[in-house]
């Protein structure tokens, strides 16, 4: 079974990465991805990725919210150490049509 969401999510984290907490949580995800049977929603994963600051985490089911929380960190946390936030496929092309 292909976790098309999970794996988004995952590779965005991995972009954003700059600490070895980050890393470690990274880890975490992708093992409760490899042992989970369901997949997240897509279309949530997308609104998370194009939007993450105001995306609700609690649209995300237990035990993914602490991941996505920690994703909104790590993106307000990159915006305010001026690091470029470049995670998303989406987020690219949205930034290049405006």
């Amino acid at each position: 079974m292909s976790k098309q969401a999970f794996n988004k999510l995952l590779d965005a984290m991995r972009a954003l990465c700059n600490e070895v907490n980050d890393q470690e949580i990274c880890r975490r995800l992708e093992t409760l991805m490899n042992t989970s049977k369901d997949d997240l929603s897509v279309h949530s994963v997308n609104e998370l990725l194009d939007d993450p600051f105001t995306f609700e985490p609690r649209d995300i089911p237990e035990p993914y919210t602490m991941y996505v929380k920690h994703f909104v960190y790590m993106v307000k946390r990159n915006e305010k150490l001026g690091i470029p936030t470049k995670y998303s496929q989406s987020s690219t092309n949205k930034a290049k049509k405006k």
